[in-house]
């Protein structure tokens, strides 16, 4: 039935030939290389999971152009092909893929894409065993030139030409052991992101690490000395930028609940800066507190060229609940937000939340809560990137996320809260979001689920800039049909107000009925 629906839509629309000019020549070599690795890893059938499925999507609009006061209603129909491929459990090779293509026939006004691409993609490979390794990513998403814009991956969003970003990044490394007493790494890394659309720039980076850590034997006196240089080359004309540095940290664990940290370096800085100097001996001190698996806490303090700096990381873990909290302050760019945004998402135990203090700037939220075969108390969670306005500035970006979690047997209930800033380095602007998002999952029946959701966000991109403030509220209704296939009906309402010209503020209602398919 599915099938004989996408059929027809495809027949009667002329431009699915724009599939082909859309797609950049970038992003067809890294399908192709994809494909080439797998075939010449010639591996079982059994060592693989893979997930083919499609979707066909119905939506009415009564605000088509997103319009202040002209508003047309219009129906438009998306395909979305997709297939996910993971294989993980033995063997040198762990890889988890998930893509899709949304094809948009008949779209509304000039917003969004008539076809746009969605990957998040990650390899971990064994060349030579225990010596050297491979890790290697790709990612597609869309975007908004400014932040507080396009957010997921419908084609059709709230933007009207939004990016379309294409990410990969190869990473091959060296470790070696000297015994039980030291650890070497040397890891080179190569990442390229590509832009599509109004506004978008590529970049590339080359990056060479070294780094010289402790072995089993100082268990309770574990240190390391790191060297880092990276360098960022801009294709579209923008000064490169260039970071070198040579840290050494050192942590001394007093007991099973108590961890003490401490770090100094050295970091040169050749970026475009309103700043007089943007090199210096940087510092950090902190510590951890796990009272029990459930709970983890870490604090630091420290200093680099902008200024001191405070950081602080939290979770806790009730039987059906999870609670975090991080805040974080670090210099980044774009581009390394468009590369976060194509991690995957990490499942791990509950006692293994990674110390505060060794994902400085990353922020994770709990994304479900369950417990394996083996009664160990797990987390599914997920990287927080910053969607920021498209520029090659760097900027120091300050960030507070909060989340909750609750989990009954037929609820799952979330909240999900955020306050940023930032402070862009050439222009000196300082941009600023704020957003909380609800969401509430009930299954009715075995067959049927129910979910409601609101979000909230309000951002300018500077202190004198236009403020949005953007609504949105959702209701769904799903039925499973047969073991494979299952039905979607979802209401959402959307509402922009602007302290600017009340010319680009809109008030849109949609109604959307889904019908999608797995294998």
């Amino acid at each position: 039935m599915v099938t004989d629906m996408v059929t027809k839509v495809i027949k009667n629309n002329k431009s699915l030939p724009q599939l082909l000019e859309i797609m950049k020549p970038s992003f067809i070599c890294m399908l192709v290389c994809g494909l080439t690795v797998l075939y010449s890893m010639q591996l079982t059938a059994g060592d693989w999971k893979i997930s083919p499925r499609i979707s066909i999507k119905g939506t009415y609009t009564d605000n088509a152009d997103l319009s202040s006061s002209d508003k047309k209603s219009q129906f438009y129909t998306q395909v979305t092909p997709g297939v996910a491929v993971k294989r993980e459990g033995g063997g040198r090779v762990q890889l988890d893929a998930n893509y899709s293509l949304d094809y948009t026939a008949n779209r509304p006004g000039s917003r969004g894409r008539t076809i746009a691409h969605s990957l998040r993609s990650n390899m971990q490979a064994e060349l030579y065993k225990d010596v050297v390794f491979l890790d290697a990513s790709a990612g597609g998403h869309l975007s908004s030139l400014t932040s507080g814009g396009q957010r997921g991956d419908d084609s059709v969003g709230d933007v009207n030409d939004p990016i379309q970003t294409y990410t990969y990044s190869l990473s091959p490394y060296f470790k070696h052991h000297f015994g039980r007493y030291i650890n070497t790494l040397t890891r080179y890394t190569f990442d390229q992101v590509v832009n599509s659309g109004r506004g978008g720039s590529d970049s590339y980076n080359n990056q060479m690490m070294l780094a010289i850590g402790s072995g089993p034997y100082f268990m309770r006196f574990p240190w390391g000395v790191s060297y880092r240089h990276s360098k960022t080359g801009n294709e579209d004309g923008a000064k490169d930028s260039e970071i070198t540095s040579i840290n050494g940290n050192v942590s001394y664990i007093l007991s099973r609940k108590y961890r003490i940290n401490l770090a100094v370096g050295k970091v040169d800085y050749d970026i475009q800066s309103s700043r007089s100097s943007t090199d210096s001996i940087t510092w950090n001190a902190g510590a951890t507190w796990t009272p029990n698996p459930r709970t983890n806490m870490g604090f630091s303090y420290g200093r680099q060229f902008f200024g001191h700096h405070f950081g602080f990381g939290f979770s806790h873990r009730l039987k059906r609940s999870m609670w975090t909290m991080n805040y974080s302050k670090s210099l980044t760019d774009t581009r390394t937000q468009q590369l976060r945004r194509s991690s995957e998402e990490m499942d791990m135990e509950i006692s293994e939340i990674p110390n505060f203090e060794r994902k400085q700037g990353h922020t994770q939220i709990v994304k479900g809560l369950y417990t394996d075969e083996e009664g160990k108390d797990r987390a599914v969670f997920d990287d927080v990137y910053d969607e920021s306005t498209h520029t090659d500035e760097q900027y120091v970006i300050e960030t507070l996320n909060t989340g909750f979690l609750l989990e009954t047997r037929r609820s799952s209930f979330s909240v999900d809260a955020h306050f940023t800033q930032r402070r862009y380095e050439v222009s000196g602007d300082k941009g600023r979001d704020i957003g909380i998002d609800v969401d509430w999952d009930r299954r009715l029946t075995p067959k049927t689920n129910t979910k409601v959701g609101l979000s909230w966000q309000k951002n300018r991109e500077d202190e004198d800039a236009t403020e949005d403030k953007r609504w949105t509220v959702s209701l769904g209704l799903s039925r499973r049909l047969t073991p494979h296939t299952h039905a979607n009906l979802d209401y959402k309402y959307r509402r922009l107000d602007s302290s600017g010209s009340s010319a680009s503020e809109y008030r849109e209602n949609q109604v959307s009925l889904t019908l999608a398919s797995h294998w």
